[in-house]
């Protein structure tokens, strides 16, 4: 239930959000209507990778400005409808899916942006406590599927099917081909051999070739929306205006950390990142803290120039490739963002004593990971004197204990 306090709202709610499993009447009604654009022939091919309705807080004259982070920082001005769009991304095989249509996933998607926006509407009246249940229900799956839905969310998938495996298992090195086969009770035919080498050679030069069906892909983005959204459901959510217009981006759920540009590999992740921020409007923006941190909230409510400059430095380094504002905004193109990077950086882990395992621990990466000049603490009125460590993340097994210990160590 939503607990509002010292003009915190406290969110402590567990959502589904999906259509795996059985067929609820509310998947049947979705599966139906899916099935009815595709027997008329109206299925929709533009499909956004954020939501129009999201986009269109940014318009003005039915206008926003994208800069394309991939393609010399071009920036220009386009209608919401137009924005961030790629033909078919969320289609399906026919069928693959409950005996449903191609176009089932982006059914679904529109229905949760379709309760997302009457949630944000509500919240531009009457604020965050004023919510029911159902609708920080809707919010919660909005912003745990706006993770799952994304580029960046596939591409790491596809590197860690491709270039991550050929990393870890270090198959650069003479015979490692041959001595990962047979580890796995396969013989090392040579054909078998210049076969595996071919397919490295592919994705390790596009790590999309990763062959992954888009029903699977589907699937995953559905259980790891579910999972965020109820991740998500135990922090502190707070909405804060700002000194100057925000930026947003195509990755609009950006984690917080002290330091921006170091290795988060002891964070926990979503769990344990100790803010998560979320451009909520172009002078808004929502902040979900952790747990077990201080909620420091200005008297005034609005975030320094200095604090919502460092808010759109840090918003900006955690875009795929596009960033969005207002039409006549100049942040885009001036801001410095640094390059992608992969989307973790492989660690060894040194064993312990005794131990005859090797570990490996992959830090998540964004763009101003390894930078000198990343945000430090951005926003310093949210930042208590010390950060708690990350807290372990519930329901882990032993084995995720013994690793934690040896990084610890």
């Amino acid at each position: 239930m939503s607990v509002p306090a010292d003009n915190v709202t406290v969110v402590k709610r567990s959502r589904k959000t999906g259509p795996a499993g059985g067929i609820t009447p509310e998947l049947q009604q979705i599966l139906d209507a899916a099935a009815s654009m595709t027997a008329k022939g109206q299925e929709p091919r533009r499909h956004h990778l954020v939501p129009k309705f999201y986009l269109e807080r940014w318009a003005e004259r039915n206008l926003i400005r994208v800069t394309d982070l991939n393609n010399g920082r071009r920036s220009f001005s386009v209608p919401p409808s137009k924005a961030l769009v790629e033909t078919d991304y969320y289609r399906v095989p026919s069928e693959s899916v409950q005996g449903g249509s191609p176009v089932l996933w982006e059914t679904w998607l529109s229905a949760i942006e379709g309760d997302a926006a009457a949630v944000f509407a509500r919240i531009d009246e009457v604020g965050l406590e004023g919510l029911t249940e159902a609708q920080w229900g809707h919010l919660l799956n909005f912003l745990g599927v706006q993770i799952s839905r994304s580029r960046s969310y596939r591409f790491q998938g596809r590197w860690m099917s491709g270039p991550a495996q050929y990393q870890l298992w270090e198959l650069d090195r003479p015979g490692a081909i041959e001595a990962t086969l047979r580890r796995a009770g396969e013989k090392p035919h040579p054909e078998r051999i210049k076969e595996i080498e071919s397919y490295f050679v592919k994705v390790n030069a596009d790590p999309w070739s990763v062959p992954i069906p888009a029903e699977h892909e589907m699937d995953m983005a559905l259980r790891a929306a579910r999972s965020l959204a109820q991740t998500l459901s135990t922090r502190q959510f707070v909405m804060y205006r700002t000194a100057m217009p925000l930026l947003t981006c195509d990755e609009p759920v950006v984690l917080f950390h002290e330091h921006m540009g170091n290795h988060q590999a002891r964070s926990g992740g979503f769990f344990g990142a100790p803010i998560i921020v979320f451009p909520f409007g172009p002078r808004d923006v929502l902040a979900m803290f952790r747990q077990d941190l201080p909620v420091i909230r200005p008297n005034d409510v609005e975030l320094t120039w200095s604090e919502t400059l460092e808010l759109n430095r840090a918003i900006a380094g955690n875009a795929h490739r596009h960033l969005v504002e207002r039409p006549d905004g100049k942040l885009g193109a001036n801001l410095f963002v640094p390059d992608s990077k992969d989307p973790a950086q492989i660690v060894n882990v040194a064993s312990r004593a005794g131990q005859d395992q090797e570990l490996v621990w992959m830090p998540a990466q964004r763009r101003w990971t390894g930078h000198s000049d990343a945000p430090v603490r951005a926003v310093a009125s949210w930042w208590p004197a010390a950060v708690p460590p990350a807290p372990r993340p519930p329901s882990q097994g032993a084995d995720w204990q013994r690793e934690r210990d040896a990084y610890y160590a």
